[in-house]
């Protein structure tokens, strides 16, 4: 586990997606992600390398519902009664109450389409304890709803650190794979609609909410000058993943 800016760890361990640890102290400990199920006995480990029990989180906070963001959260919640927070829009399809779209290739590589497969077969599920809304606040994070990506994909932002933790919104390294760096836009199998996703991170930029470091889903984190280096990316007018 490694401290990226101020109260936030990246728990670097956990490889499939990133998860953050935002520990604020008693009532302001939350992780952000919880990576897939595969990974359960790392999160576990790297949580006790933190001196944290999942029992003391104040719960766990969703960018999407993708089962590599939300692969843990059931567990987490039914073995340890850590509360699960996610937009209402994602909430209500991993609770089973809205249709789940199914991805598909889209144009995308060959090795996307059976990553998209492996997600159609074993979807995270999970009856979320709180349905989040754009603009709401949670702990010291603000809501900031940028769907797309999946319906209820989310933005959260630290006011305190000027942290952005953006899940696959946009990402550090190059999907499908993730292993190549650079700036990223959604990736088009893996995206509802990347169109509207597309919208969404510009038009999150073209408000006056500011950030300085950048915690993406995928990738290493950006730690300063984040947002001006987003802008600049944006602006050569890249559109798709």
């Amino acid at each position: 586990m490694r401290t990226v800016v101020g109260e936030f760890r990246h728990l670097h361990h956990v490889r499939v997606s990133n998860v953050y640890l935002l520990d604020g102290g008693r009532g302001d400990r939350w992780l952000v992600d919880c990576g897939h199920w595969s990974e359960r006995a790392t999160l576990l480990l790297e949580l006790g390398r933190a001196g944290v029990w999942p029992g003391d989180l104040s719960g766990v906070l969703l960018t999407h519902r993708h089962s590599d963001h939300a692969g843990n959260a059931r567990f987490l919640q039914r073995y340890f009664g850590v509360k699960v927070y996610a937009h209402r829009d994602d909430a209500d399809v991993l609770a089973g109450r809205a249709p789940r779209a199914r991805l598909t290739r889209k144009g995308g590589s060959h090795v996307a389409r059976l990553i998209a497969e492996f997600e159609n077969r074993w979807p995270a599920q999970v009856v979320c304890d709180h349905a989040l809304d754009d603009g709401e606040s949670v702990g010291s994070l603000e809501v900031h709803h940028v769907p797309g990506h999946t319906e209820g994909s989310v933005f959260y932002r630290h006011g305190g650190t000027r942290a952005l933790l953006s899940g696959d919104t946009l990402l550090t390294a190059v999907p499908p794979l993730v292993v190549r760096k650079g700036m990223s836009l959604p990736y088009v199998t893996f995206s509802t609609d990347l169109p509207l996703a597309i919208e969404s991170l510009r038009a999150f930029h073209r408000s006056d909410v500011d950030y300085e470091h950048l915690l993406p889903g995928h990738g290493r984190p950006l730690v300063g000058a984040a947002k001006r280096t987003a802008l600049e990316f944006l602006s050569r007018g890249h559109r798709d993943g």
